[in-house]
């Protein structure tokens, strides 16, 4: 069931300290860019550029959420399991991470740093009625995978709101997708990337072109703190995917600065 958009709207910047020599200032009114937040514990909707939260676009990695439930469920991926991208079938590129090129990758790096071509072996074990049923099952996004297999997620069929990944991510909280309880167990510890006394932030990005010179980036998550749990989906345009890679993250953590959550 899907909950209605709240009509609480917030704006203004602020500067937030980053490891870049020049600060980003977070998400604010009419800018290309979105954030929702959801804080359980007091019921409260925070939205910057309501229009934006509820239009859909490509998850690109951020559909790696989703898609690791659904090869856990299915076993076809585990945790004490080493990865290594098969070269002969995806030829390395001069822009590939090097954590794309290790021999030895456990599952929570190939989430972290989302090798792709991991992701698209794994996904090419399951059949298309298998992921539809999941994705329908998850209510996630327009449920669309007429796409290429290894490839609806990324500027293709499937597409998803601001608003939609923050109703996903509170559902996979609640444990009400359908799925096993050591499924739930495994992915939590997959998705926390950041532990802190104050805080713990779960999150993954995506980025992907959409358009000529533009480039759509994700950033979402939940943030646990002493007021509780936070859900939150942010995403924002940039004219090329160095730009985008470079602000992504710090644009995200300015905005949920600005707000109040982190």
């Amino acid at each position: 069931m899907r909950l209605p958009w709240p009509s609480l709207l917030i704006s203004g910047g602020l500067l937030f300290a980053t490891n870049n020599a020049i600060a980003i200032e977070g998400c604010k009114k009419n800018e290309q860019c979105t954030m929702v937040v959801y804080s359980e514990q007091s019921d409260k909707w925070q939205v910057i550029n309501k229009s934006r939260a509820e239009r859909a676009f490509s998850p690109f990695s951020t559909y790696k959420i989703p898609n690791t439930l659904i090869l856990l469920e299915q076993n076809k991926i585990d945790t004490k399991t080493t990865y290594q991208v098969n070269t002969n079938v995806y030829s390395p590129e001069k822009w590939w991470p090097k954590a794309w090129h290790q021999e030895k990758i456990v599952l929570k790096e190939a989430f972290s740093y989302s090798v792709l071509p991991l992701y698209q072996d794994w996904t090419n074990t399951l059949s298309k009625p298998e992921i539809k049923t999941y994705l329908s099952q998850f209510d996630y996004g327009n449920q669309d995978i007429n796409g290429p297999l290894g490839g609806f997620w990324l500027n293709s069929s499937l597409q998803v709101s601001a608003f939609e990944q923050v109703e996903f991510l509170r559902r996979l909280d609640t444990k009400s997708l359908g799925l096993s309880e050591q499924t739930y167990q495994t992915f939590e510890s997959i998705f926390l990337q950041e532990s802190r006394p104050d805080y713990q932030l779960y999150a993954k990005t995506g980025t992907g072109p959409i358009a000529r010179k533009t480039y759509i980036g994700w950033y979402v998550g939940k943030i646990k703190n002493a007021q509780g749990t936070h859900y939150f989906a942010f995403n924002m345009h940039a004219p090329t995917f160095n730009d985008m890679v470079k602000r992504r993250v710090d644009k995200a953590r300015a905005t949920l600065k600005q707000i109040g959550i982190l």
